[in-house]
């Protein structure tokens, strides 16, 4: 099969008319008729990923995040200025095309994929299933009272990331859960809707720092999971549709970006 071949299963499991304007969706770099050899899904392309599919001789890349860092000039400190020469993205590249590789991005049109994508895919891994709110990416939900140190603790083990950052007393009970997942908690309003549909506490994926505080100024209790934690479920499941839908002849494996430090 070819890579545009593929990308068309990709776009049935996860349409392109669901992404955000503007958000790159399907095939973004590569060729469209490279003969594909095998699929790796994964959150991001980093060299850790890359190498690990050029390995497996898995040359179509399926990836949840951009594969390159964009450009974007700053007041602040300098800059390439020009994404093709930031080191990251030409060490990047140069394994792509030395490979043949493709890349294949699902994003917004991923995350609010109903059942499946990366919001539903968390909350099945998480074990929320009583829904009192949902939207486009958010959702609220009912459990049985626990202790904010108990959720958290659940969280952390469910999700198997090796720490989660909690803002709020760990001994206060909560009953109704926001979550949230990825970036999303990276703008500063991100509590809004959930201060509107009663939250108690926010699952977030990565967030500021203000937007915790203004949680917890809003008297709501705050755990964050990490991006790449939050949003993994969604990829392996990706994973898991993909591999049903393709001939066993073409392998697919879940690759984990992981983290890339160490937390002291």
């Amino acid at each position: 099969m070819t890579a545009e071949e593929i990308e068309q299963i990709v776009l049935q499991i996860a349409p392109r008319e669901q992404a955000l304007l503007g958000d790159p969706t399907g095939l973004i770099y590569g060729s469209p008729q490279i003969e594909v050899t095998g699929v790796a899904v994964t959150w991001t392309p980093n060299l850790r990923v890359l190498h690990q599919a050029t390995a497996q001789k898995l040359n179509f890349i399926l990836t949840h995040e951009l594969p390159f860092i964009p450009e974007a000039d700053s007041e602040w400190f300098a800059t390439y200025g020009d994404e093709a020469q930031a080191p990251a993205n030409v060490a990047r590249r140069a394994l792509l095309d030395r490979y043949g590789m493709v890349i294949c991005r699902c994003h917004s049109n991923w995350d609010c994929a109903p059942g499946e994508g990366v919001a539903d895919s968390l909350a099945r891994v998480l074990g929320l299933t009583e829904v009192v709110h949902t939207s486009r990416f958010v959702r609220v939900y009912e459990i049985t009272p626990v202790t904010l140190a108990e959720l958290a603790t659940h969280i952390k083990r469910r999700l198997g990331v090796p720490q989660v950052r909690v803002g709020g007393d760990l001994a206060r009970v909560v009953s109704r859960v926001g979550l949230g997942y990825g970036g999303l908690a990276q703008a500063f309003n991100f509590v809004d809707e959930f201060a509107m549909n009663g939250a108690d506490v926010v699952i977030a994926g990565e967030a500021v720092d203000y937007a915790i505080r203004g949680a917890l100024d809003a008297n709501i209790a705050f755990i964050e999971t990490s991006h790449i934690g939050s949003e993994n479920p969604g990829m392996r499941n990706f994973a898991r549709l993909l591999r049903e839908r393709l001939p066993e002849a073409i392998p697919v494996e879940f690759l984990d970006a992981a983290y890339e430090w160490t937390f002291l």
